[in-house]
């Protein structure tokens, strides 16, 4: 007969099994439920970039075949004449016309629905500030925009010493020595192949400290450009305009997005006054902008500069000037994205 203390012992033994095949079992779920989660992770980035790669297929085919009016890309055959475009249609025939249609897609960083899980957004170059060109009042209106307090003519000598090959000095820069003894990468001796760049220069990093990455990319450009497109410039950009104000910008902002400004008239009627340099502004994008995708369940953000260059003898009719990775932001949530009128980016019908 078995003693009492050796009952004991054995229910004890029992409930130390019991409380490890739970915590067994509890760990063999939790593992399970991990590689689960990694595993649908794996194949949404997958898809992802499977929906990336055909948005972007998408959108450069509409680069290459559409054409831009003034409200931007357009995504049929629809054309719309002035009164005196139709004039001359009478006797002339054709007629090129940059008049908008209504359904173009904005070139103004607007989200957009592409294939599948994918947003999009086209940015026209000449709606941003060419650094390497604009006009240093410009310049100065942009980085006001933060703390920095840096003359903007020590900022651009500082660009024009990151840039030149020699080591003469401008007024108030820095050249390859100075980088040198900061710990900081010396100067390219070239001109600036991206907007984040920037981030190298002595004096911009602390001058543009105010914008995270993503926005620099929707601020600058390091493409050739002494105009700025007010139809298609970021509220930021037009608040970087001599006489302009973030709320005389927003209110702009606003305007175009229900008519595109056809005449400068209209854009200084809008603000209620002439902005200083008339010779700096347009009303019509270039062959050359970014192109921004990222997943709508988060993951990475792709930056893509693009170039028509269709008069290229022999070359492509497009080229990639540069492609990098952003990290998703809350800010990303933004506005919600529209859903473009392309007949190429509607979703397939569903089987009868």
């Amino acid at each position: 007969m078995m003693r009492r203390g050796s009952q004991g012992f054995v229910l004890v033994v029992v409930l130390a099994m019991l409380v490890t095949l739970s915590l067994l079992a509890g760990t063999v779920a939790l593992v399970t439920q991990r590689l689960r989660d990694d595993y649908l992770l794996q194949q949404r980035m997958l898809q992802d970039e499977v929906d990336m790669a055909s948005t972007r297929a998408t959108v450069v085919y509409m680069l290459l075949t559409q054409r831009m009016t003034f409200g931007g890309l357009t995504v049929d055959e629809r054309v719309v004449l002035s009164a005196d475009e139709r004039q001359s249609a009478r006797s002339e025939g054709d007629v090129i016309s940059f008049m908008p249609v209504g359904n173009e897609i904005a070139l103004d960083g607007s989200a957009y629905r592409g294939v599948g899980g994918v947003d999009f957004a086209l940015q026209d170059d000449r709606g941003l500030v060419a650094v390497n060109w604009a006009a240093p009042a410009v310049l100065q209106g942009l980085v006001r925009q933060g703390d920095s307090e840096e003359p903007i003519e020590t900022l651009r000598n500082l660009l024009l010493d990151y840039q030149d090959p020699d080591d003469l000095y401008r007024l108030n820069s820095a050249e390859a020595e100075d980088y040198q003894r900061d710990g900081l990468p010396p100067p390219s001796n070239r001109t600036l192949e991206t907007p984040l760049e920037l981030r190298r220069v002595k004096g911009w990093t602390e001058a543009l400290g105010f914008l995270s990455d993503r926005e620099l990319v929707g601020t600058a450009t390091t493409t050739r450009s002494a105009q700025i497109n007010v139809n298609t410039a970021p509220a930021r950009v037009l608040a970087s305009l001599p006489g302009v104000d973030m709320a005389m910008a927003r209110r702009v902002v606003a305007a175009r997005a229900l008519v595109p400004f056809i005449q400068l008239s209209a854009f200084y009627q809008l603000l209620g006054t002439i902005p200083a340099d008339e010779d700096a502004l347009s009303l019509y994008p270039l062959p050359s902008g970014t192109l921004t995708l990222w997943g709508r369940g988060g993951g990475a953000v792709r930056v893509l500069h693009w170039t028509l260059t269709p008069l290229d003898d022999g070359g492509r009719p497009w080229r990639e000037d540069y492609e990098f990775n952003l990290p998703q932001v809350d800010d990303d949530a933004g506005a919600p994205a529209r859903e473009p009128a392309a007949a190429v980016f509607a979703e397939p019908a569903a089987a009868p």
